[in-house]
């Protein structure tokens, strides 16, 4: 009786109407202060829970959640991945009053981050799932959502000074580590590994910067084989990244490993196409053409980092916390699971 006690049975029990023991539950009305108190004590002692799924079907008031994730250019674009997890469960939480409110920024466009905040806040919406891109405009959004109760979920990265309900992401520094220990493995002592950034603003980009750190601490702290690490950063503009890196890259006499600290591997690996030894690359995520250079042997390794379920899951958090009233986990990593041409197939991102 305990798990499925009903309003009515509590009504029974202390001798009072149902409309009695709903005013104590809402807190509204006049009430004694001894009934209030018999209604407490049976309420705990029964271990009560009111249906509050039930309750919010049938009030078919709508719960509006905002996204705020970068723009992308098509199913190869790593942000596509993330936007199928976060549809998915929206399709599912539809009928609990649940609404999606998109907002999209460019990544090379800190501007673009600032007026889609704006459009947000003017429309105060029940919560927002965030991907905080750029650190100082993330920061100076979320203290405005602290100021207005709202809250938020990160995904794919998180901010320490920030205070999401929840964050759901990858461990960034232990990825970078395992990068580096995958690379250790395939190459010479004393070898030339290339760690390469694509970014516009490195500095603003703080999940990069902790899987630089990881990267770098297996060197420091692990292996001492007198590897030298060179590192690189370039613009994600098209011209720079066909000059520059390229031009970089002839600077070296002889590259053994490439690190590639996001999705744009692809990008890096067709540059050592014409090169007689083709060194040891790794990079991130399950992107079409990720995929493609992984099973020709031209990237060795992936990291994925899961952006579907990261989408889908922050969803479900913040719909815990906004419908069901409940507490949820701050912290949520996902897994990093190590893909390879041999076992890309078991994985259903393709």
């Amino acid at each position: 009786m305990k798990k499925n006690i009903r309003i009515l049975d509590i009504a029974l029990k202390a001798g009072v109407s149902i409309g009695t023991v709903d005013r104590v539950l809402h807190k509204r009305g006049e009430v004694s202060a001894e009934t209030r108190e018999r209604i407490l004590k049976i309420i705990q002692d029964s271990e009560y829970r009111p249906n509050i799924l039930a309750s919010s079907l049938a009030s078919k008031k709508i719960v509006s959640i905002a996204t705020m994730t970068p723009k992308t250019s098509g199913k190869d674009s790593f942000w596509s991945k993330p936007q199928e997890g976060i549809e998915k469960a929206i399709e599912e939480l539809s009928p609990y009053g649940i609404r999606l409110q998109p907002h999209h920024f460019k990544m090379e466009d800190p501007a673009s981050f600032t007026r889609e905040a704006d459009k947000i806040l003017e429309s105060a919406p029940d919560g927002i799932l965030l991907a905080p891109w750029g650190k100082r405009e993330s920061l100076k959004f979320t203290q405005l959502l602290d100021e207005r109760s709202i809250p938020y979920v990160f995904i794919d990265s998180n901010l320490e000074e920030a205070n999401p309900i929840s964050f759901v992401v990858q461990d960034s520094v232990q990825s970078g580590f395992l990068a580096a220990k995958l690379i250790d493995y395939g190459i010479a002592p004393k070898s030339n590994i290339l760690m390469i950034h694509i970014t516009k603003n490195l500095q603003n980009a703080n999940h990069l910067l902790q899987r630089e750190t990881g990267f770098l601490n297996y060197f420091e702290t692990v292996s001492h084989k007198g590897h030298r690490i060179i590192k690189m950063e370039v613009s994600s503009d098209d011209i720079l990244r066909t000059t520059n890196l390229n031009t970089s890259i002839a600077r070296v006499d002889v590259i053994d490993a490439v690190f590639v600290t996001n999705s744009k591997v692809h990008l890096v690996s067709r540059l050592f196409d014409t090169y007689a030894n083709r060194p040891k690359i790794i990079g991130y995520d399950l992107i079409p053409k990720n995929i493609e250079l992984l099973q020709h042997g031209k990237i060795d390794f992936l990291l994925n980092q899961n952006p579907e379920k990261q989408g889908y899951a922050a969803i479900n958090l913040l719909f815990d916390t906004i419908v069901r009233k409940e507490k949820v986990n701050i912290t949520n990593y996902t897994a990093i699971d190590i893909i390879t041409k041999e076992n890309i197939k078991y994985y259903t991102s393709i």
